[in-house]
Parts: structure tokens; C-alpha cells; sequence
């Protein structure tokens, strides 16, 4: 099977060499900016979860584990329904940092259930991780993946929590669409895979400020471009005005549009 992207984000994340105007707007944008930093913060945490379940080679039959794959990985089966076609299982790392195979360093639990044959159809993949930590950030709340079509899968995150090593912490939720547009038919060509991203994403930052992302359009993102191509996703904040980030017209490029009100400018986005 070809390798999904486990991380596509919304990714608005402005460039450092930004130029704006000083005074005021310069406020605004950089508020923009902390703000999807953090969220960019959550959406890579609560990913990480899946990414676990994929390096320790895990699905919901028991043939198909690997724990070689990194020595830091230790699965344990909690239960197991072949007729139901449900697993249970926990990947512990230890209660100090195991710095696994990826170079990232990890402690703590993550709860794992299977539901359905993987690969089809109404099939859920359920994360839950307890006291877990990524290099120093503490992660809590629960991530659902379900195939609600061929090549279609919804992604929401619950009561969604990071915890930075400074003691601030992020609150988030996310619910969102991704569907393979183009690849699915060259398997063993993964530069062909093209998907859209869809739905909405909110909390409040270590800042205090609360927000939300929603996509005005699908977010287009190739495995073959290191940015999103095309879509159009607005930021919202409480008691400022929205926030518009337009990914152009399917180009392969690093530029967007940042609107804030009237005001609008290119800028660059980081890969």
C-alpha cells in the first residue's frame, strides 16, 4: 500500500523575512503568526501518534508486528477480536526518554484500538496517549482516524492538549477531511500523490488567545511540492479581525496571500 501523508497540516506558518509596515499591523501579523505556530505545534504532536503506530508496523492483525523496527517501541496487546476485527494494544516507552530511531525522544504510553479490516471502508484507527511526552512536550487527548471512502478519511482530534517543556500548554480540537485526488491508481509511484485537506481546527495558544482555522477552500498539497499549492483557509481570533491565507492557483511555489481586512500582502511560507 502506498504511504499516506500522516502530516498535512494547515500549514501558515509566515516567514521570518516577512516585511511588513511597522507599528500596528505588525501586532497583527505576528499574532497570526504565534498563533499558527502553535497550532502547527498541536497538529505535528497529535501526528507523531499515528507515525508511532506506522513505525512499530502495527495494524490490527497480530502476523503483522514488528517490533525490530525500533528498540525503543514495546507493543502490548491488550486484546484481540479476529472474528470482530478489533485489536487493543499500548506502545510504552518507559517512564524516562528512549530516544527512538527518528532521533525524537519519547516516554509514556499510547493507547491504540483497530476497528474493521484496515484499508476499507468504515474502518477507525483510535489514539489515546497516557502521560506521554515528545522531546519534552506533554501530549493528552484523542485522535480518531476513519475511512469513510475509498481513498477518503476523516482525521478529529478530542480534548486535545500540549504541554510545552516551559509548563504553558495549548488546547486544541481538529476536524478534518483528506481525500487522495490523484496517485491512487500508480502505487509504486508515491511523487503522483496529490491530496485535499478540508474542515477546521481550534483552541487557544500558549498566549491565551483563542482561534480557529477554516478552510474557505480545499488545501491542496502534492507529495512531489513541499508546500500547499492551491486553497484558501481563514484565521479566525477572538475580537480581531479574520485573518485570509490564499494558497494561489495550484503553482509550486512558497508564495501566499496574507489578507487582514483591507491590508494584503505576499509573503513566504516555511516547508
Amino acid at each position: 500500500m502506498k504511504k499516506t501523508i500522516g502530516r498535512l497540516i494547515f500549514i501558515v506558518l509566515i516567514a521570518a523575512t516577512l516585511l511588513v509596515s511597522c507599528g500596528k499591523k505588525d501586532k497583527d501579523v505576528m499574532e497570526v503568526s504565534s498563533i499558527a505556530t502553535d497550532d502547527n505545534v498541536a497538529d505535528n504532536s497529535f501526528s507523531d501518534l499515528k507515525d508511532i503506530g506506522d513505525l512499530a508496523g502495527i495494524t490490527n492483525t497480530v502476523k503483522d508486528y514488528d517490533k525490530s523496527k525500533d528498540t525503543c517501541i514495546k507493543v502490548n496487546v491488550v486484546s484481540y477480536d479476529s472474528l470482530a476485527k478489533k485489536i487493543k494494544l499500548f506502545v510504552d516507552f518507559g517512564l524516562t526518554d528512549c530516544t527512538c530511531n527518528d532521533t525524537k525522544k519519547r516516554r509514556g504510553k499510547i493507547n491504540i484500538e483497530y476497528v474493521g479490516k484496515v484499508g476499507l471502508e468504515g474502518s477507525e484507527a483510535i489514539y489515546e496517549p497516557e502521560n506521554y511526552f515528545i522531546n519534552g512536550y506533554g501530549v493528552s487527548g484523542k485522535k480518531t482516524i476513519k475511512i469513510i471512502e475509498k481513498f477518503t478519511h476523516s482525521i478529529q482530534v478530542e480534548n486535545g492538549k500540549v504541554t510545552k517543556p516551559d509548563g504553558s500548554s495549548i488546547t486544541w480540537i481538529s476536524n478534518r477531511i483528506r481525500k487522495m485526488v490523484s496517485g491512487y491508481d500508480t502505487p509504486l509511484n508515491f511523487l503522483d500523490d496529490s491530496y485535499e485537506i478540508s474542515g477546521n481546527s481550534s483552541g487557544e495558544n500558549s498566549e491565551g488567545k483563542s482561534y480557529s482555522f477554516m478552510t474557505e477552500s480545499p488545501l491542496v498539497k502534492s507529495i512531489g511540492c513541499q508546500w500547499i499549492k492551491s486553497g484558501k483557509l481563514t484565521i479566525k481570533r477572538e475580537g480581531k479581525r479574520d485573518a485570509i491565507i490564499d494558497y494561489g492557483d495550484g503553482t509550486c511555489d512558497d508564495k501566499a496571500i496574507l489578507s487582514i481586512g483591507s491590508w494584503n500582502k505576499e509573503i513566504s511560507i516555511k516547508k
